[in-house]
């Protein structure tokens, strides 16, 4: 018997545990978009970065953001 509730207690700690660590995904985020026109708009503005010649990091990131995305 005690067995069996030290058994329960820790399956329940464990899936208690785990819950936790499970965590939305991150990434460029617009309401109404898809994940390939997302993919899109990336490969868009990583295409304008290098036509341009543009070496700052933050191209890509505020190309996104004029389109409407969010980083979360």
């Amino acid at each position: 018997m005690k067995k069996t509730i030290t058994t329960i207690l820790t399956a329940a700690a464990f899936f208690t545990l785990s819950a936790c660590a499970v965590s939305a995904p991150t990434g460029w985020h617009k309401e109404g978009v898809s994940n390939y026109e997302t993919e899109n708009a990336i490969a868009q503005c990583e295409y304008e970065k290098d036509k341009d010649h543009v070496e700052t990091g933050d191209f890509v990131s505020n190309c996104m953001k004029r389109q409407g995305f969010r980083w979360y």
